[in-house]
C-alpha cells in the first residue's frame, strides 16, 4: 500500500496530521455505535479498517460485555471474514481490554451470510421440520435428475381442464427447469381457461423482400400448428418465428398476447410449486444449496414465535460488501435487527426500523459486479430507503490508501463519463488522494501487428491473435522489468483479464518469454486437482467393483490405456469391466484390471487410513502425481498428503471406504482453496476475482478483443430490476427487442463498473495494453464488446483524448523504491532461534500428549458402567432424519422448556396442579411442530400420570430446598489425559441431605419386558454423568 490505512481513523487523545478530506466521516461510522450508517465506500479508501476500528470502539466501551457477543459481521468470503476478523482481535488486545471483554469477543460472529444462516438453522431449524444436520450442494445435477424421476405430478396449483392445457404448450421438463432455481412466491393460478386467439392479421400480412425468406415458411407452419391445436389434444409445438421485420414481429405479438399471458401466469404458478417440491426433496435428503439456507433462515424470522425470539437477542450488524449482498439476504439482515415485535417486511411497511446502532453496512455501488445474483437496484432503494426515514445516516468514504496521483487523475478523468448515473448506471465518486501519495504512473503498451497466415477460410483466430499479443507482452515484460514497473517481487505484478479462459493463452506466451505466472481462478474446483480426482476415482470404483463406466474412466485417465485397447478388450461388452473377480490375460487391460482386483481383495479387512494408503502405494498413485508437469500443477505432494489426512480423520469419525468415497465425490465440485502465490510469479487473475486485492503494478491486456457472453439457457425466467416482474421465456424467440435491448445494456453497464475495479488495483503502475492493430476489424473498427468500446477509448470517444495521451514509458521512482525499503524495515521481524538442536523424539512424544475430550453419549453400551474402563466411540453422524431421530429431538427440545419451578412455585403436592396447568400450555405450544402428535400426547399423560403417584422420582426432591437444572452442561477432567463434557437432561439437588438425582430422556422404543436393552445400551453414559458429578459436587447421586 502507498499509505497504512490503519491510520486513517484519529484515537483519542492524539491528532493526525495531513488527515483524509473524509477524516469526519470516518470518525462517525468508528465513534458513533448507537446510529446506524450505510456507508459507501470508493475503491481502496480502508473500509476494512473502517469496520475494524468500529468493533475495537465497542470493545472499549461500557456495553462490550452485552454487545460483543450479539456482534455478527458479515462478509462476501470466509477469506475476507478471517482477516477482518484477525485484524480486529490484533486491535482489541492491543487496546489492553479485560479478560471477560476479549471473551465476548471471541464470541463476536464473523463470517459469510451463509454461515450464519447455518447456525440459526442448527438452533431453530427443528421448528421448520429440518434435519439435525445436514450438507451443503454446490452441483445439484444429482439430486435434480433423481427428483425429476420421482415426481409424478406437476401442476397441482392448476385446475384439472388448465393443467392439461398448460402441458399442451409448455413441456413437463421445460415447466420443471422453470422452477429448479426461481425465486418466486406463491402466485394465484389463472382465472379462466386458456382464452382463444386470432390469427387471422398474421396470415393476412404481406411478405416483401427479405421477409419473402421468413414470412411464408412461418405462416405455412402457423397453420399447421393452429390446426393442430383446435383439433386435437396434442402437444402443440408452436414455430419459432426467424424474421426481424418490426411491423410483421408486432403483428405476430399482438396474436398471440391473450394465449401468451394465459401460459406465463399459469407456468410461473407451476414453477413456484416445483420450487417449493423441490426444496422439500432436499430437506428430506439433509441436503441443503446455498440460497436455500437464507431463504429458510428468513422463513425462520417470519415464524411469529421464533422470529421474535432471534429478534430478541439484539444482534448488531455489520455488513460488508453490500453491493454484493442479493434482496433475500438483505431482508434477513434487516428482520434480525428490527424490533421483536415487529411485523411485515420493513421495506414496505417502513415502520419498525432496525435498533440504532444494530445495522451497518458498507459497500460501493461501482463495484457491483455480480448481476446475477445481486440485484443493485434492491441495494440503492435499501440505501435510500435507510436514509430517507432516518433509520441510518448516509456516509461517503472518497479518499484511497491504494491509488498513486497518476492512476487516481487518470481513473478520474475517465470514469465520470463511463459512470455517468444515466440509464440506471450509477454514479461516479470522486477519488481524493491520501496524504503524502506517491507519484504513480499510467503506462500505454501499443502492441505492433503480427503477419498471420489465414486459415483455409480466409480468417485468422481470436485465438491466434491473442497468443501473439501474450508473446509480445512476455518480451516487454523481461525488457522493462521489476524496477521499472515500481514492483519489489513478480508476485507484485497482476495481469487481469474479463475471462478465465484468456488465462492460458498469457500463461503460454508469457512462459515462453522465462517468466513465471501462477493462474488464481475464481472458480477453481476441488476435481480440477488430479490429486483429488484420480484418488476420488479410484475409491469409487474399488467400492463399486461392477461400475464398469466408472471402470473404464479410470483405466484411461489414471493408467493411460488407450480407447482402442479398451474397445478391444470390451469387445462391446460393458461388464467386462469389472473388479470384483481377477481376470484372465495378458493384455494391458486385463493386467490392471487383475490390480485392481488385488487391491480391493487386500484392503477389505483394513481400517480406512490404513486402506486409502495401500491404494496410493499399490497404483503408485504419487508417482503418476509427480510425473504430471509441475509448471501446470503444483504442489501435488502436498495435497494427496492433505487427502490422506482426511481419510485418517474421516476413520476417527466413524466412516467406511464407501462413505468416504462418497464423500468426496460429494465435493467434488466444492471450490478449492485459496493457494499462496508464489514470489517469483506473476498473477494471473479474471477482473472478477481481483475486487478486494491490489497489486503494486496491475497490467490489462485484451482491451480491444471481442469479450463474448454465453448465450443464455431456455427455459428462463428474466426479472425486471425496476419492477421486480418476472417474464417467462420459453425460447430465444420471446426475447423482444425491448428485452434484448435491457439485457444488453445491464450487460454493458455491468462490465463497465468491471473495468473500473480492474483500474483501481494497481498502487503504483497500471499498464494498459492497446492492441488495436491485432484485434481491430479490417475497416479499423473495433468490437462492440470489448473493454476499449466500454472505456469509451475508441476514436471521437469523450475519452480518447485522455488514452492517447498515457506515456508510452516505464520509469522507476526513487520516492517508490524508498518506500518499499521503509516498509520493509517496519514488517520485519528479528527473531532469533534457539541456538539448541530440538531432540525429535522428545517432541513426537510431546506432540500425542493432549487433554482428549469423551462425549458420554458416545460411549460404547457393551462396556461395563466403570468409568476407569471406558474406551470412547465416537457417535456416528446421523446420514438420514429418521421419524424416531425427529421424534426424539422434538421430545428433548420440548421438554427442556418445562419449568419446574416457576414464579414462586416449587414442585410439590400443593402447588402441583398449578404447575401442571403451566406445563400443559407449555405442552400445547409445542404440540404443533411435533413430527408425531398421537404419540407425544400418550407419552405426555404418561409422564402427568407418574408425576402425580406419590411414588414419582421427584419424592425425595421436593421443597424449596431443592435445585433443579435443566439440560444442565458439565466439563470435568478425569485425569491428565481425558475429560468428559456433555449435557445432563435434567438434574436435581436437595441441599438438605447432598443428594442428587440425574435423569436422562429416551425415547428408545423396546418390548416392555425387554428393559435391560435399554439400562445396558445407556448405563455407560449414566455411569459417567454419576462419577462427574459426585466428583463435582461431593452429592451422593442417583441416576434414572
Amino acid at each position: 500500500m502507498g499509505a497504512d490505512p490503519s491510520g486513517v481513523c484519529r484515537r483519542r487523545g492524539r491528532s493526525i496530521v495531513n488527515e483524509p478530506i473524509d477524516q469526519p466521516n470516518r470518525e462517525r461510522f468508528v465513534s458513533e455505535l448507537d446510529k446506524n450508517f450505510s456507508v459507501v465506500a470508493a475503491a481502496g479508501s480502508g473500509k476494512t479498517r473502517a469496520i475494524t476500528d468500529r468493533i475495537v470502539q465497542i470493545a472499549k466501551g461500557d456495553h462490550a460485555r452485552d454487545w460483543l457477543p450479539q456482534l455478527v459481521v458479515v462478509a462476501f468470503t470466509n477469506r475476507a471474514a478471517d482477516e477482518m476478523q484477525q485484524r480486529a482481535r490484533a486491535e482489541v488486545l492491543q487496546a489492553r481490554v479485560t479478560v471477560e471483554v476479549l471473551a465476548a469477543f471471541n464470541r463476536a460472529f464473523f463470517g459469510t451470510i451463509h454461515a450464519f444462516c447455518v447456525r440459526l438453522l442448527e438452533s431453530y431449524g427443528h421448528y421448520l421440520g429440518l434435519p439435525p444436520t445436514f450438507d451443503v450442494i454446490t452441483d445439484d445435477d444429482e439430486v435434480w435428475n433423481e427428483f425429476v424421476q420421482q415426481q409424478t405430478t406437476i401442476g397441482r396449483s392448476l385446475s384439472d381442464e388448465n393443467r392439461r392445457e398448460l402441458l399442451r404448450h409448455v413441456q413437463a421438463r421445460a415447466l420443471m427447469e422453470l422452477g429448479r432455481r426461481a425465486d418466486l412466491k406463491p402466485g394465484d393460478p389463472p382465472a379462466g381457461e386458456c382464452p382463444d386467439t386470432d390469427f387471422s392479421a398474421v396470415h393476412r400480412y404481406s411478405a416483401q423482400g427479405a421477409t419473402l425468406q421468413t414470412v411464408p415458411p412461418y405462416k405455412k407452419e402457423l397453420k399447421r400448428a393452429e390446426q393442430r391445436w383446435r383439433d386435437t389434444q396434442d402437444f402443440v409445438r408452436w414455430p419459432i418465428c426467424f424474421s426481424k421485420a418490426k411491423d410483421f414481429v408486432r403483428i405476430k405479438r399482438e396474436a398471440f398476447a391473450p394465449i401468451r399471458r394465459w401460459i406465463d401466469q399459469a407456468a410461473l404458478c407451476v414453477a413456484a410449486e416445483v420450487e417449493r417440491d423441490y426444496r422439500e426433496f432436499r430437506i428430506e435428503r439433509g441436503l441443503l444449496t446455498y440460497d436455500d439456507q437464507i431463504a429458510l433462515a428468513l422463513e425462520l424470522t417470519k415464524h411469529p414465535k421464533i422470529g421474535r425470539e432471534i429478534r430478541e437477542k439484539s444482534f448488531r450488524v455489520i455488513l460488508d460488501e453490500a453491493q454484493d449482498t442479493d434482496p433475500r439476504q438483505f431482508s434477513l439482515l434487516l428482520e434480525l435487527t428490527r424490533p421483536p415485535n415487529a411485523t411485515g417486511d420493513w421495506l414496505e411497511t417502513k415502520t419498525d426500523h432496525p435498533r440504532p446502532g444494530d445495522f451497518c453496512m458498507v459497500g460501493d455501488f461501482q463495484q457491483s459486479i455480480y448481476r446475477d445474483r445481486a440485484d443493485l437496484s434492491k441495494y440503492r432503494r435499501i440505501h435510500e430507503t435507510l436514509v430517507e426515514t432516518g433509520a441510518a445516516a448516509a456516509l461517503q468514504f472518497s479518499v484511497t490508501f491504494r491509488l498513486d496521483t497518476a492512476q487516481l487523475d487518470f481513473v478520474n478523468k475517465t470514469f465520470r463519463e463511463i459512470l455517468n448515473d444515466r440509464d440506471q448506471q450509477v454514479a461516479f465518486v470522486e477519488l481524493n488522494p491520501r496524504p503524502q501519495v506517491l507519484p504513480g504512473q499510467v503506462v500505454r503498451l501499443n502492441l505492433q501487428p503480427a503477419k498471420f497466415r489465414p486459415d483455409p477460410r480466409g480468417k485468422v483466430s481470436d485465438a491466434r491473435k491473442a497468443a501473439e499479443e501474450a508473446r509480445q507482452l512476455g518480451k516487454w515484460l523481461q525488457e522493462t522489468g521489476l524496477t521499472k514497473l515500481r514492483a519489489e517481487t513478480w508476485r507484485d505484478v497482476a495481469i487481469l483479464c474479463p475471462r478465465k479462459e484468456w488465462l492460458q493463452t498469457l500463461r503460454r506466451g508469457l512462459r515462453a518469454a522465462g517468466l513465471n505466472v501462477q493462474i488464481q481462478s475464481e472458480k477453481e474446483l476441488k476435481g480440477d486437482s488430479p490429486a483429488y480426482a484420480w484418488l476420488t476415482a479410484l475409491l469409487i470404483v474399488l467400492s463399486q467393483p461392477r461400475c464398469g463406466y466408472e471402470i473404464a474412466g479410470l483405466l484411461r485417465e489414471l493408467f493411460g490405456i488407450s480407447d482402442h485397447d479398451l474397445a478391444v478388450f470390451s469387445q462391446g461388452y460393458g461388464d467386462r469391466f469389472q473388479i470384483e473377480t481377477l481376470t484372465s490375460g495378458g493384455d494391458i487391460v486385463s493386467k490392471k484390471l487383475s490390480l485392481l482386483a488385488q487391491i480391493r481383495l487386500s484392503i477389505l479387512p483394513l481400517p480406512l487410513f490404513d486402506a486409502v494408503n495401500e491404494i496410493v502405494r499399490r497404483t503408485q498413485l504419487r508417482e503418476r502425481l509427480n510425473g504430471l508437469p509441475r509448471a501446470d500443477f503444483e504442489n501435488l505432494d502436498g495435497e494427496l498428503d492433505a487427502l490422506l489426512a482426511l481419510a485418517g480423520s474421516s476413520e476417527a469419525e466413524g466412516m467406511t471406504l464407501t462413505e468416504f468415497a462418497e464423500h468426496l465425490r460429494t465435493h467434488f465440485a466444492d471450490a478449492r482453496e485459496i493457494r499462496p502465490s508464489r514470489p517469483d510469479a506473476i498473477q494471473l487473475i479474471t477482473s472478477q476475482k481481483a475486487k478486494g486485492s491490489e497489486w503494486q503494478a496491475v497490467i490489462v491486456p485484451f482491451l480491444t478483443r471481442d469479450v463474448r457472453s454465453a448465450s443464455p439457457r431456455y427455459p428462463r425466467l428474466l426479472k425486471i430490476r425496476g419492477t421486480g416482474e418476472t417474464i417467462v421465456l420459453l425460447d430465444l424467440s420471446d426475447a423482444t427487442d425491448e428485452i434484448q435491448e435491457l439485457l444488453e445494456r445491464e450487460n454493458r453497464q455491468e462490465m463497465e463498473r468491471l473495468l473500473y475495479v480492474a483500474l483501481t488495483r494497481a498502487q503504483h503502475t497500471l499498464v494498459l495494453a492497446f492492441d488495436n492493430e491485432l484485434f481491430a476489424k479490417t475497416s479499423g473498427e473495433i468490437h462492440s464488446h470489448s473493454q476499449s468500446k466500454w472505456l469509451k477509448a475508441d476514436k471521437n470517444d469523450v475519452n480518447a483524448a485522455a488514452f492517447a495521451r498515457i506515456g508510452v514509458e516505464p520509469a522507476s521512482c526513487a520516492n517508490t523504491t524508498e518506500h518499499h525499503r521503509a516498509r520493509a524495515r517496519i514488517d520485519k521481524i528479528d527473531i532469533q532461534l534457539p541456538g539448541a538442536k530440538i531432540d525429535k523424539s522428545v517432541a513426537i512424544k510431546n506432540a500425542s500428549v493432549f487433554v482428549r475430550k469423551l462425549n458420554p453419549s458416545g460411549l460404547p453400551s457393551e462396556e461395563s458402567a466403570t468409568l476407569e474402563e471406558i474406551r470412547y466411540e465416537p457417535s456416528p453422524t446421523p446420514r438420514s432424519t429418521s421419524p424416531a431421530l425427529r421424534y426424539g429431538l422434538w421430545w428433548h427440545d420440548f421438554i427442556q422448556r418445562l419449568k419446574w419451578v416457576r414464579a414462586g412455585l416449587a414442585f410439590n403436592s400443593k402447588n402441583e396442579s398449578e404447575l401442571f396447568k403451566l406445563w400443559e400450555k407449555t405442552f400445547q405450544v409445542n404440540l404443533t411442530s411435533s413430527p408425531d402428535p398421537a404419540r407425544s400426547q400418550r407419552e405426555w399423560k404418561l409422564l402427568l400420570a407418574h408425576l402425580s403417584k406419590p411414588e414419582n422420582f421427584r419424592r425425595h426432591f421436593e421443597g424449596d430446598k431443592s435445585i433443579i437444572h435443566a439440560e444442565m452442561p458439565l466439563f470435568w477432567k478425569l485425569d491428565d489425559n481425558r475429560c468428559i463434557e456433555g449435557v445432563i437432561d435434567l438434574a436435581f439437588f436437595q441441599r438438605s441431605n447432598g443428594k442428587c438425582l440425574i435423569l436422562d430422556w429416551k425415547t428408545d422404543r423396546v418390548p416392555s419386558d425387554n428393559t435391560e436393552t435399554l439400562h445396558a445400551r445407556y448405563r455407560p453414559q449414566l455411569a459417567a454423568y454419576w462419577k462427574a458429578v459426585t466428583h463435582m459436587t461431593g452429592a451422593s447421586a442417583d441416576a434414572g
